[in-house]
């Protein structure tokens, strides 16, 4: 260690220490001078959403709300900060108009400034209120167990997947039979036995809400018939096994339209006679209604042909009804005959609710559904807008905006109004001469598929029916005959209902099984033999042999052989 006295110090070195002191505490407080502390947000907006606006700035808290539920996770902020500061997001340095964060959650920034101080601010983008999810457990499903014994079932398929939720979030599913879970997947298979289920299902969302929805589910026995509406009537549901148990004899019922009513030359009054029971002593089993006659009519014709059915029921015989319903401006049954354009997009106006077309469709179905209810308080089967793959009627292929599946779906809400109204109704549909199925509206729809086909070949027509029944039997549903006939037969072809009729049948075989077999009807506006379906008194001698060679088969059940059957009641009731 080197002493040094006071008397070795000179002033000058003493100077110079004070100097340099000096010059040292002005080098750190022009440094000083250089450095900044400012650290603010000077602005701020998403890239993505020019238009949205942010409030908070005064307390470092910026907030905006979004109207709709749009994606937060990959959003781009354009910012600006004060000079020489820099802005960071969980130790990440952001770069305004590049740097993608998510903005789900709050975000929260760093502002560093140049002097290593900082501040920090957030932002939070919020969303709509969240809204529940919509459940959708499908449509009502209807399945079929061939085998019964020792606990059967059938795998029925549970879909969830037509439910929805406004934000898009995962969801949660439960199935449960009256109270039960039976299932917690969004499309589950389970098993089901022989009955009638309310099946529901309940949708939840992340935060809790949810939504219910059910599924009826009918497991049914394979060979029995069940009517599509599940309250039909205890009558109803007679009718339509009876019909069945017929299709699958050997035997087939035959019917008319407005057999009583409609003579040649004039409407009759007399429901005790028909221009069969002139010809072969008795009444058709089937009798076919119109409503068109109701509705368009006289008052007088309408209480003619309620009387009619009556007739019918009260002995025994099927009623059935098809609708040639006018059109709406024109009041026109024929697409030829329509000249409104209205009328010629009718149908997609009905279906889709337009133009007050659907609520004029429905006031006169109620029509309709008044005389079944109240008129008649009987079972029938409709057959509703038949010929749909033909091109004549306002329902048919040349409607505005047609397509199979616009039909379908003209059909089914009709099915659904009805059943919601009434229990009386087996529900057919009938093509024209082929079974498209293109056009079918669904087992849930339909109890009975017909065909209509006049001046049938032989060779054709057989085809045609065993195509028919061939679908029927694969769909569990009836097969019938719903309309044929020729006109001018009576000359051109006076044997038609034994040679062009009943031999196709008889040569289908098992092939072949059908309920029933309508004829159309004679024409009360018609004097002329031509628009004769069924030979009257004044036909030629030849082609009433022929009718009543037809009538006297042991394959043709009319009005005194349906009768015995009984088909309105159960083999129990009898």
């Amino acid at each position: 260690m080197v002493l040094i006295s006071k008397t070795e110090i000179s002033p000058k070195v003493i100077l110079l220490w004070l100097m340099a002191i000096i010059l040292a505490s002005c080098s750190k407080d022009s440094e000083a001078l250089v450095l900044s502390s400012e650290k603010s947000l000077l602005s701020y907006s998403i890239k993505e959403y020019p238009t949205m606006i942010f409030d908070g700035f005064s307390n470092n808290a910026l907030t905006t709300k979004m109207d709709e539920n749009n994606a937060l996770n990959g959003l781009t902020a354009v910012f600006s900060v004060s000079s020489k500061s820099k802005l960071y997001v969980n130790g990440v340095e952001q770069s305004s108009g590049i740097t993608v964060n998510n903005f789900s959650n709050m975000l929260s920034y760093k502002i560093l400034a140049e002097d290593g101080s900082s501040s920090t601010f957030t932002v939070s983008i919020v969303g709509p209120a969240n809204e529940a999810p919509i459940a959708n457990a499908g449509n009502d499903k209807t399945y079929y167990l061939a085998n019964t014994s020792g606990g059967a079932t059938v795998d029925v398929l549970l879909d969830a997947s037509g439910s929805t939720d406004a934000e898009g979030e995962l969801l949660n599913y439960q199935w449960t039979i009256d109270g039960n879970i039976i299932a917690v997947k969004e499309v589950s298979e389970i098993k089901l036995e022989l009955g009638t289920y309310d099946i529901q299902l309940e949708v939840t969302d992340n935060e809790g809400l949810f939504s219910k929805d059910n599924v009826l589910v009918e497991v049914r026995q394979l060979g029995l018939y069940y009517p599509v509406d599940t309250g039909a009537t205890d009558e109803t549901k007679n009718v339509l096994n009876n019909l069945a148990a017929i299709a699958q004899s050997e035997q087939f019922a035959f019917g008319q339209e407005f057999p009583l009513s409609f003579q040649l030359n004039e409407l009759s009054f007399d429901l005790s006679t028909s221009d069969c029971k002139d010809v072969t002593g008795d009444h058709p089993a089937v009798f076919g209604i119109d409503p068109h006659y109701m509705l368009y009519k006289s008052a007088a014709e309408k209480e003619l042909h309620i009387n009619e059915a009556r007739a019918a029921y009260n002995n025994g015989s099927l009623v059935t009804f098809d609708f040639h319903q006018k059109s709406r401006t024109d009041g026109e049954i024929y697409y030829n005959n329509l000249t409104s354009d209205t009328d010629k997009s009718l149908m997609t106006d009905i279906v889709n609710d337009t133009n007050g077309a659907r609520e004029w469709y429905f006031s006169e179905m109620d029509e309709v559904l008044e005389i079944i209810n109240t008129d008649l308080g009987f079972t029938v089967v409709f057959r509703l807008f038949h010929e749909m793959n033909g091109n004549w009627f306002w329902w048919g292929t040349r409607t505005d905006n047609h397509s199979p599946q616009l039909y379908i779906e003209f059909y089914q809400m009709t099915v659904d109004y009805i059943k919601e109204r009434t229990n009386h109704v087996i529900f057919s549909w009938s093509p024209d001469k082929v079974v498209d199925q293109s056009y079918y509206p669904g087992n849930d729809y339909v109890d009975i598929v017909g065909l209509d086909y006049y001046t049938p070949s032989n060779e054709g027509l057989k085809q045609a029916l065993i195509a028919l029944t061939s679908f029927a039997e694969e769909n569990n549903k009836i097969a019938a005959f719903t309309e044929t006939g020729q006109q001018q037969y009576h000359s051109t072809n006076p044997d038609f209902w034994t040679d062009n009729i009943l031999s196709v049948v008889v040569e289908g075989g098992s092939d072949i099984k059908i309920a029933w077999v309508l004829s159309w009807f004679n024409a009360p506006w018609d004097s002329s033999q031509n628009n004769l379906f069924i030979p009257n008194a004044s036909s030629p001698q030849e082609v009433k042999d022929n009718f009543i060679e037809f009538k006297n088969s042991d394959k043709t059940l009319f009005q005194a052989d349906i009768r015995v059957k009984e088909i309105y009641k159960s083999e129990s009731d009898i």
